[in-house]
């Protein structure tokens, strides 16, 4: 089977990089102090493995003592440095419309994470979904978070608000500083990040627009998506279990669904590549069963159920199996 090791798009990546620039720390300097070289994100559709940025969001932390700094960059707005999406966004005919180019092509943006748009009545919510818990960045997303807030209200309406804003990470030491960037009601510990804001800004348009150059745009990011989706299917499976692992879906056939095949089709091509579905949905088990154990207090009851297990004890059975030790002994070894 094929690895999938998710990439991120230079734009994020220059943004950071540039702050750190701003604080005193060249290019060159960060590249050597985290080992990973820099020197390529100026080209064309340049691109960072998902665990060099992690390291360069370690390093950037280290480096200006400033756990807030997630935060500060989502604030910053520079035209000139709007990625390939964002140009499609900031130049589509509303805000709808843009945040459904936006889900669309994401994956161009950050492969870890997958997108989900919906609407009620009266709001509209916007969830961001790691394939793998293990791909979580907490400045990544307080970045990504912040700066839909501050984008949206520089390029379409500066009265825009957010309803609430949920994270999975839990609440951090400088709590205050999420308070007065976001001002509004703030959750933690949630399974998966979520922006819940009005429906009708969705009727927004843009306050300068270019058609002309978001259809250039759309016309290469179209180019570049197509690239990215060269992976094993196993991998797309895989992903989607993740995203509905806590909804109680994954399960063959909505899965199928999913992918717009039948379980026989499915069975056979997961086949091809050497694994199972049940091996995969085990395999997405056991990642977000050891996140949970580390990185929230969730009762065990609680985790197992949220992980399509019967009861505690077939968890246990299940996790024992797979790691050799039980959950309360997992938890109380970290």
């Amino acid at each position: 089977m094929n690895t999938f090791n998710p990439s991120i798009g230079s734009s994020s990546v220059l943004a950071l990089v540039s702050l750190l620039d701003d604080y005193g720390y060249s290019r060159d300097f960060v590249s050597k102090l985290s080992g990973i070289d820099l020197s390529s994100l100026e080209l064309q559709d340049s691109r960072l493995p998902l665990d060099d940025y992690q390291t360069l969001w370690k390093t950037a932390l280290d480096i200006t003592h400033n756990p807030a700094l997630g935060l500060e960059l989502g604030q910053i707005f520079n035209a000139s440095k709007i990625g390939l999406v964002g140009h499609i966004i900031f130049n589509s005919e509303s805000l709808e419309e843009g945040i459904k180019e936006y889900v669309r092509l994401f994956s161009i943006v950050n492969e870890a994470i997958s997108l989900v748009f919906d609407t009620d009545e009266k709001y509209a919510y916007l969830r961001f979904i790691h394939l793998n818990p293990e791909y979580y960045c907490i400045p990544d997303m307080e970045r990504s978070m912040v700066l839909s807030l501050y984008r949206g209200k520089t390029l379409f309406d500066s009265d825009i608000k957010w309803e609430s804003v949920d994270f999975q990470h839990a609440q951090p030491s400088y709590i205050d500083k999420y308070q007065k960037v976001f001002d509004c009601p703030l959750h933690f510990n949630q399974s998966h990040c979520q922006i819940v804001f009005q429906r009708k800004y969705l009727e927004l348009a843009p306050k300068q627009r270019n058609p002309y150059l978001s259809g250039a745009a759309l016309e290469h990011a179209n180019t570049v998506l197509k690239k990215l989706f060269r992976r094993s299917y196993a991998d797309k499976v895989k992903g989607l279990i993740s995203q509905t692992i806590g909804t109680g879906e994954a399960d063959v056939d909505h899965i199928a669904n999913q992918l717009n095949t039948s379980r026989q089709t499915l069975y056979r091509k997961l086949k091809a590549e050497g694994v199972s579905f049940q091996g995969l949905l085990e395999d997405v088990r056991f990642t977000t069963a050891k996140d949970q154990l580390r990185n929230s207090d969730r009762q065990l009851s609680e985790i197992a159920f949220s992980l399509g297990f019967s009861d505690l004890s077939a968890f246990s059975r299940a996790f024992k199996r797979w790691s050799g030790v039980t959950p309360k002994e997992y938890r109380g070894n970290i």
